[in-house]
């Protein structure tokens, strides 16, 4: 560990810097269970700083794990404030929501971990900092472009959208649920979830798969990626 004074010698905004990575880490490998001492000696910085710089283990949480969720959805609602449009291709379209999304779950674990598994641990935890209002409300904007999308189903919109991102960040943290075989590749659970998300949901959710060979509407989902890992 380096000394004090080697500390005051960083650059201004470094050890804010340091604290984000290291807790990303952190709360990536352990959840919310994570420390502030924890988090602090990986950054090599002083814990005091934690709440200086965030207020408390909750802030530096959504900082690193809620903000980057809440940032996608804003950006992603303000390009389709109007749902789809005439001539969107909506395969394409799903796909290029589900692939950053999913990749965004994928590097902020810890984020599916505390919310999706409700692993805050105390009483002045995610819930009490009011973290998870954020999260939620963020929902909501997603559950709005959804009805604009499909409008007519309102009620099941809502579920649909839920249910659609819970499936992205569940496949994005399910590494053991392909333990004994080859894992698939990125593209190819991207490419599966956004025919989940088109193809089941726009034929009113039957209990079907739509074959890439039988699929007429986008041209985006006649070659589907390939099936080994990469």
């Amino acid at each position: 560990m380096t000394s004090e004074g080697a500390r005051q010698r960083r650059p201004r905004g470094e050890p804010k810097r340091l604290l984000l990575e290291a807790a990303t880490e952190m709360f990536n490998a352990r959840g919310y269970k994570a420390s502030t001492r924890e988090i602090a000696d990986k950054a090599d910085v002083s814990e005091t700083l934690i709440f200086r710089y965030f207020g408390g283990k909750a802030g530096l949480f959504r900082e690193a794990m809620v903000k980057p969720f809440t940032d996608f959805v804003d950006v992603f609602a303000s390009a389709h404030d109007q749902g789809a449009r005439e001539g969107d291709d909506v395969f394409e379209l799903t796909l290029n929501f589900i692939g950053p999304l999913f990749d965004m779950f994928k590097t902020h674990r810890g984020l599916v971990a505390a919310v999706w598994g409700n692993a805050s641990d105390d009483g002045f935890g995610l819930g009490a900092a009011g973290v998870e209002e954020d999260i939620w409300a963020a929902f909501s904007k997603l559950v709005e472009v959804g009805r604009l999308s499909a409008a007519g189903r309102p009620a099941r919109n809502e579920i649909a959208t839920r249910a659609i991102v819970s499936m992205i960040a569940g496949m994005a943290v399910a590494d053991r649920a392909f333990e004994g075989g080859a894992m698939p590749s990125r593209d190819l659970i991207v490419y599966e979830l956004a025919q989940i998300a088109t193809y089941g949901r726009a034929h009113g959710y039957a209990a079907f798969r739509v074959e890439p060979h039988s699929v007429q509407a986008s041209p985006a989902a006649q070659s589907p990626p390939a099936t080994q890992a990469s």
